[in-house]
């Protein structure tokens, strides 16, 4: 079905989500205060009502209530508790309005505040979508993708959402494997290599075989043992971490571990039942670096006329889909090299599409608010926003007019 010609632009921002957040700013001022009394002399500068104050002789939470006309008078909230004729009060004000717009967005994305990129509201004082619109086409999207190669989890509830840890067992199988972790943060192979040579010989077994690591753009990457004599190890399979008395790993947790082998390259091959006595591991698959090849964008508002609803090949179905952006973008073909690969640090892709969503919108409604979530590849929001990682993105919609869907 043609789409019509747009008559009008809806362009959004991901960083537009600041727009209302409070924010604070500071100045000093100088002032006499009297012990006990709750009036300031303002000897220079200014004060304003609402705003909280601190310094020498000024008690914590202080407040001010008033403020003379001529600005050279004002009461606070509790009583000072030293006199002083020449003190330095710092005052702090807080503006929660949307009256500026730039200010509050540079300072709150300064501040990584909530709500994160990944899942947030746009909120208007006025409608973002206001007239008869009858459908809506996702034109062009770009993305500063800043998701790092090596994810931390933040918390135990949070261990699905990363790809730090994995498991090194001794061929003789005669202690538990150990845990070995990777710092987080974004890396090219090689520099993922010599990470990993330093944290498996932080642990028992590394140390005893010595086991280095390499990046190899065949092979990828190269696990092996220069003890003399050498060593076997291996990387334990799902079963030996959730059946180990001493790991007994649980479902979240051995995602965790599955990630990280996803990254490395690690397979079932490199498992002790599939393993002889090997003091050389290599990647059974090729290492890969991006976290997720595609982000898929939602938004429940955006989709909420539609009468076929979205869905897609993975458990979890998100409803809403905007769009699915393929990070390699389109006739761009991406190599690895020992010191570059696509995930080894941030980039941004902009995608024009060939074959748009077409939106069906209802033309009597207007819209103060657009809600937008960022999901990966395993349905998850996308990680690293709450660390201060976001993926901001920018999007343009097309807006075609028309009372009813089939104008």
């Amino acid at each position: 079905m043609a789409t019509g010609a747009p008559n009008a632009i809806l362009d959004i921002n991901s960083l537009d989500r600041y727009t209302g957040q409070p924010v604070t700013n500071y100045n000093l001022v100088n002032a006499r205060i009297t012990s006990g009394l709750s009036l300031v002399i303002i000897n220079a500068g200014f004060l304003t009502v609402g705003a909280e104050i601190t310094g020498t002789g000024i008690q914590n939470d202080t407040l001010v209530t008033y403020v003379s006309p001529l600005g050279t008078q004002a009461q606070i909230s509790k009583p000072a508790t030293q006199t002083n004729v020449n003190v330095t009060i710092t005052q702090a004000v807080t503006t929660s309005s949307a009256l500026q717009p730039v200010s509050n967005s540079l300072q709150s994305q300064y501040e990584n505040t909530v709500p994160y990129s990944n899942s947030f509201t746009i909120q208007s004082p006025g409608a973002l979508i206001y007239g008869y619109i009858s459908r809506i086409v996702v034109s062009q999207i770009q993305i500063q993708y800043n998701v790092p190669t090596i994810v931390t989890a933040r918390d135990i509830l949070d261990l699905t959402r990363s790809n730090d840890v994995f498991y090194i067992a001794d061929i003789t199988q005669t202690a538990p494997a150990e845990i070995v972790n990777i710092p987080f943060g974004f890396y090219t192979p090689t520099e993922l290599a010599a990470v990993l040579q330093v944290q498996i010989q932080g642990t028992a077994i590394g140390a005893l075989a010595n086991i280095t690591v390499t990046f190899d753009e065949t092979d990828g990457f190269v696990f092996q043992s220069t003890s003399v004599p050498t060593n076997g190890f291996y990387f334990p399979d799902v079963e030996e971490l959730q059946t180990t008395p001493a790991l007994q790993l649980s479902r979240q947790a051995v995602d965790r571990v599955l990630r990280t082998y996803r990254t490395l390259g690690i397979t079932i091959k490199n498992s002790f039942a599939q393993t002889v006595i090997a003091t050389t591991q290599r990647s059974q698959e090729y290492p890969n670096f991006l976290y997720t090849p595609y982000i898929d964008i939602c938004s429940d508002v955006l989709t909420n006329y539609q009468t076929i609803k979205d869905t897609n090949t993975s458990p979890q179905k998100p409803k809403g889909l905007v769009a699915r952006v393929y990070l390699s973008s389109v006739g761009n073909p991406q190599t690895t090299t020992p010191n570059s690969a696509l995930g080894s640090a941030p980039f941004v892709v902009t995608v024009d599409l060939n074959s748009p969503k077409i939106i069906k919108w209802s033309p009597d409604v207007a819209v103060p608010s657009i809600d937008f979530q960022l999901l990966d590849q395993y349905g998850d929001l996308l990680p690293g926003a709450d660390l201060g990682y976001s993926t901001e993105f920018q999007m343009t919609l097309l807006c075609v007019e028309g009372r009813e869907w089939n104008s």
